[in-house]
């Protein structure tokens, strides 16, 4: 018998299997799909995850009804059936909790953001993090984890195996599930984040988008040529084509009951348009990179309609009750600075400025990944994110106007809970917990153990205002050891032999000299290890900071970049105030040589 499911009117529908071929958005998504229960091996696994209620005794069904006047209907979906549960197919996961949505639902959301008349949405029962995001002392640091719905969760992927990933973004019921689910499974998290995807705006575009398997997203064409953006609508009513993702937002708020705040989000317009112009998911943005340069024209102005749609999107986000609104440039570090502040900055200020102006009690965050964070200092966004290749002493440094938000490295959540604690205690001391929000340097991976970000919450919980106000001392590497700082007298100047022949003297210290050593005795010793090391993995960078009357020499490496030490290059910058004098490669021998000879 197939399985069925009850529309909103009552009447029983059959529910269709999932089809085989990518679903695409960017039409009229079908209701939930589940597959038939006839010859299904895997039926009680299945069951067992999504329930299945008896409509009648001869029917099994997942009813779906209307609920009139307030969003409280919620029921644990568990199975009814005796059958055993065998299939090792499903992980064993919290029972799912989909609430029905009713069909009053965006009238319900317009209504409520009108009451609000330009006053603040009802600050959450926990504002840990929106008192972050404004600079406000808290007792500790605020967390919550890019990607934290979705992919990494067992109970995410049962769901995702009765529809396809598009079609739960379109679904306020579905979409309000799965951002939950990271909040019942680590419930000291401070802040739930919405389930969407930022290729959504592309979509609202014109540009239907499936997901394909082990692929990614996948647009039905691409950007190619300055002709195909006659393609675009590059002024779509936001509220006819995202409004989905407005309900997503107020029905989670109401769900959640307003104990932690909903995070709003969009990419930003150059990444959006490194995704339209690829055609969809790629491993490396050349295309797109070629676009700035060929059709600089055609790309500012593709770049200001998208530019003008996220600030309409934003503000939707906001009046359906997205205090704290993300702006993600993931592909941030694809370009030159320059580049990026030729073709990107100023488009990204302007949507913080605007959005302050019409919303100015919204919060803003922007994540330049992987970019020069400084370049945000005067802008008015209240949060900017780093990635893990910022260490948290350069980025208060960079950044000191702003509450920052980062920077744990993801991959470390693949390592033993105890060192996941003790690394997540040292990066909160590092950053301090004063206008700090701790999160990981990029997003959850899909094959994150669930007991990784247990580990992490652990380890920023541990760590209060008071044992960490401010900053820890130094230079230092989130996740990995501090970086000597050390402070004295002159003594002679150290020379060091550049990569391009010429050379350069800076003021030095026999303390210094001799500190430096030491840490590159213990990066060598390090960096044979990882030449032994038979499976492949993350070494943790090298940061060396040694600073007197204003004067500061910097040392930097990445270990993963070099294959043997042979090709290991430092990289040297000199800073007289807030001046860089010099930026060069070193080699490592050669490092070693002028150090060899100043001590001696």
């Amino acid at each position: 018998m197939p399985l069925v499911m009850t529309s909103h009117s009552g009447v029983v529908v059959p529910a269709t299997a999932p089809s085989t071929s990518s679903a695409v958005i960017g039409q009229r998504p079908a209701m939930l799909s589940m597959p038939s229960l006839v010859g299904d091996p895997q039926i009680g696994a299945m069951a067992s995850c999504l329930l299945v209620r008896h409509a009648s005794s001869a029917v099994l069904g997942l009813v779906l009804a209307g609920v009139g006047g307030r969003i409280r209907r919620r029921r644990a979906l568990r199975s009814t059936t005796s059958r055993r549960v065998t299939s090792a197919d499903v992980a064993d996961h919290p029972p799912l909790q989909i609430e029905d949505a009713p069909e009053d639902l965006s009238e319900q959301r317009v209504l409520a953001g009108k009451e609000l008349d330009g006053k603040p949405w009802p600050s959450p029962k926990n504002d840990r993090l929106l008192k972050a995001a404004r600079g406000e002392k808290v007792d500790r640091a605020p967390k919550w984890m890019m990607r934290q719905a979705g992919r990494y969760l067992p109970e995410y992927q049962a769901l995702l195996k009765t529809s396809d990933f598009f079609t739960v973004c379109k679904t306020p019921s579905l979409a309000a599930e799965i951002t939950l689910q990271p909040y019942r499974r680590y419930n000291t998290l401070d802040a739930l984040i919405i389930f969407s995807d930022i290729l959504v705006i592309p979509v609202a575009m014109g540009m239907p988008c499936g997901m394909e398997p082990a692929v990614g997203p996948k647009f039905e064409f691409a950007i190619e040529t300055p002709a195909d953006l006659a393609k675009l609508n590059l002024k779509p009513d936001v509220d006819a084509t995202l409004s989905y993702v407005f309900d997503a937002i107020f029905f989670t708020r109401q769900r959640v009951e307003n104990e932690v705040p909903v995070i709003g989000f969009c990419g930003a317009p150059w990444t959006l348009m490194g995704y339209m112009v690829e055609g969809g998911a790629v491993r490396s943005f050349d295309r797109a990179k070629k676009w700035l340069y060929l059709y600089p024209e055609e790309s500012r102005k593709l770049l200001s309609a998208l530019r003008d749609i996220i600030v309409e999107y934003l503000v939707g986000q906001y009046d359906s009750g997205a205090p704290l609104l993300t702006v993600f440039d993931t592909n941030c570090g694809e370009v030159p600075p320059s580049v990026y502040e030729e073709f990107c900055v100023a488009d990204l200020k302007y949507i913080a400025a605007e959005i302050k102006r019409r919303r100015p009690h919204a919060l803003m965050s922007v994540f330049p990944k992987d970019g020069e964070i400084a370049t945000f200092n005067d802008s008015d966004y209240d949060v900017v994110g780093c990635s893990w290749t910022t260490s948290p002493a350069r980025a208060r440094r960079d950044c000191p106007d702003k509450t920052l938000q980062g920077n744990l490295d993801p991959y470390l959540l693949y390592a033993d809970p105890a060192v996941i604690r003790e690394r997540a205690k040292r990066m909160v001391r590092e950053f301090g917990v004063d206008k700090y929000i701790c999160n990981l340097g990029h997003g959850m991976l899909p094959t994150h153990p669930t007991d990784g970000p247990q580990a992490f919450h652990e380890g920023v919980n541990a760590v209060l205002r008071d044992d960490a106000p401010a900053p820890a001392g130094g230079d230092v590497e989130a996740g990995g050891p501090p970086a000597p700082s050390v402070v004295a007298s002159f003594t002679a100047p150290l020379t060091f032999h550049l990569e391009d022949g010429a050379t350069v003297s800076v003021p030095f210290a026999a303390e210094g000299a001799r500190g430096l050593q030491r840490s590159l005795t213990e990066f060598i010793a390090m960096f044979k290890k990882k030449m032994a090391a038979e499976k492949p993995q993350r070494w943790e960078n090298f940061e060396y900071a040694w600073a007197q009357d204003g004067l500061k020499l910097e040392l930097f490496c990445n270990p993963n970049a070099f294959a043997t030490i042979f090709d290991v290059k430092m990289f040297l910058t000199v800073r007289c105030r807030d001046q860089i004098k010099v930026t060069s490669d070193v080699p490592l021998s050669t490092l070693q040589g002028d150090l060899e000879s100043y001590v001696a």
